[in-house]
């Protein structure tokens, strides 16, 4: 017989929901009177809450065998009841047995549901009531997951089923409650150590993936917000450097997208859409003085390097263009870790980029932008050189790169904030550069994609950067027509 999976241990917010429930007792015998609930499912119900809360009987509580006498009654009182205080107490008294360390009272309860997968399945169709408060929707959460854990008792449908509720999802999503959500992506880690649901969590990643990653990189956003607010508007996030929820939600958001990550095609898709989210990882490395983060950062960096992974090389050169991975990792490389395992990665990973730079150009840098549209004033896109060298890369495969740098300059031609006005003022740039060099067919590509128009427009900007670039561009255009 394995030793059962025990969950979320530590987190002290869960512990404090359990604690004020044990400290309030069900009017069981009155629910029963009044015939809201069966006399037998009250029964067990109570009895069960004598022997485990109120401990009135060790010696009939060292001699009970969980089994189907118990758990059917408490999921059909689950079932059949309206009493939201008797819910809540049924809820709490699964997971003290799945929690408890009295006996053998947690491997008779998983054993009986490995024995009957399907109650299971009961068990979650009777848990997640539109009227069920947070408490009661984190401990029902909590049993599900414990009971997902276990050897026996996989169930993809049902993790499918779970991570698109949206009374779950909810609270995870709601980071200004940080309790609650610590123990929504606690749960969450826990399912993915399992790696029979990793492509399950994965394909429904939209649901916590970005809450995830606005955990991770909030610090960095505290930070560079923080010089500009008064002590009354700074964010009531914690610092990173604390011992405490804070630190400790980071660190199990990052626990989460490492395991996810040990999946290669999850690794590939991740590091493709969220890759500045994972450039983030070297910003916080560098801020934060505890080696867990920088060890569960590295790792994460490190593993998706892989030349397992579909576009590793591409990553790398993102490291290496866009994340200043090899002075950062030059940086890091002269702190006095304690972790050894933390210094040889830091070495392994600075070596794989200093490799990958030797074989480096400009265009690859130039690319590097473009797809990432993370896009600045680069020497690329100001050094005359680098577009005769390069100018004919432009019209290859149809004029795919000149196409798609007019989808860019249509895609972010509104934009008002600051990175925003500097992309449209690289694009016109470089839309310049290529009329110049190839006037012919780039203005009739400039012109069926509807460029022209936008370009004239962005005459009327109110940056004035924007309005030079998009003259110069106009002026290209208009040399070439009278030609």
């Amino acid at each position: 017989m394995s030793e059962p999976v025990q969950i979320l241990l530590d987190s002290t917010h869960f512990n404090e929901i359990r604690n004020a429930l044990r400290s309030r007792s069900v009017a069981w015998d009155a629910l029963t009177r009044s015939s809201e609930i069966s006399e037998l499912d009250a029964s067990i119900a109570k009895k069960l809450e004598n022997l485990l809360i109120k401990d009135t009987d060790n010696n009939e509580l060292a001699n009970l065998t969980i089994d189907h006498t118990w758990i059917e009654p408490l999921i059909h009182l689950l079932s059949t009841s309206e009493n939201k205080d008797s819910i809540k107490s049924v809820q709490n008294l699964i997971a003290e047995l799945l929690s408890s360390n009295k006996f053998t009272l947690a491997i008779d309860t998983i054993t009986y549901f490995q024995s009957n997968p399907g109650q299971l399945i009961k068990l979650y169709e009777v848990s997640f009531r539109d009227d069920d408060d947070l408490q009661t929707i984190l401990i029902s959460s909590f049993n599900i997951v414990s009971l997902l854990r276990q050897n026996g008792l996989t169930n993809i449908d049902l993790v499918s089923r779970f991570i698109n509720n949206d009374r779950f999802i909810s609270i995870l999503q709601n980071t200004s409650q940080m309790d609650a959500c610590y123990v929504c992506i606690r749960l969450l880690q826990e399912l993915s150590t399992v790696k029979e649901y990793r492509n399950t969590l994965w394909n429904n990643n939209e649901k916590f993936i970005p809450t995830v990653f606005k955990v991770i990189s909030r610090t960095l956003n505290n930070n560079s917000s923080n010089n500009n607010k008064s002590n009354s508007e700074q964010p009531a996030f914690v610092n990173t450097n604390t011992n405490n929820l804070g630190i400790q939600l980071q660190y199990y958001s990052l626990l989460l997208i490492w395991l996810l990550t040990f999946d290669n095609k999850i690794a590939s898709e991740m590091e493709r859409q969220h890759l500045n989210d994972f450039l983030n990882l070297f910003k916080l490395i560098k801020i934060t003085i505890k080696e867990k983060i920088s060890r569960l950062c590295i790792s994460i960096i490190l593993q998706c390097c892989s030349k397992e992974i579909k576009g590793h090389k591409t990553f790398i050169k993102n490291l290496i263009l866009l994340g200043n991975g090899i002075p950062t990792l030059n940086s890091l490389s002269e702190r006095k870790y304690s972790d050894e395992e933390l210094r040889s990665d830091i070495i392994t990973l600075k070596t794989l980029l200093e490799d990958e730079y030797k074989e480096l150009t400009s265009f690859d840098e130039y690319l590097a932008e473009l797809n990432s549209k993370l896009i600045c004033w680069s020497p690329p896109h100001i050094d005359n050189s680098f577009w005769s060298d390069n100018i004919d890369q432009f019209k290859k495969d149809n004029w795919k790169l000149f196409k798609k740098l007019i989808e860019l300059l249509i895609e972010f031609k509104d934009s008002n904030d600051s990175n925003g006005k500097i992309v449209i003022q690289v694009l016109l740039n470089d839309i310049t550069h290529v009329i110049e060099l190839l006037p012919d067919e780039s203005v009739h590509m400039l012109n069926k994609l509807n460029g022209k128009v936008v370009i004239m427009e962005l005459l009327n900007h109110s940056d004035s950067r924007i309005k030079f670039e998009a003259l110069k561009a106009t002026q290209s255009i208009i040399g070439y027509t009278y030609k």
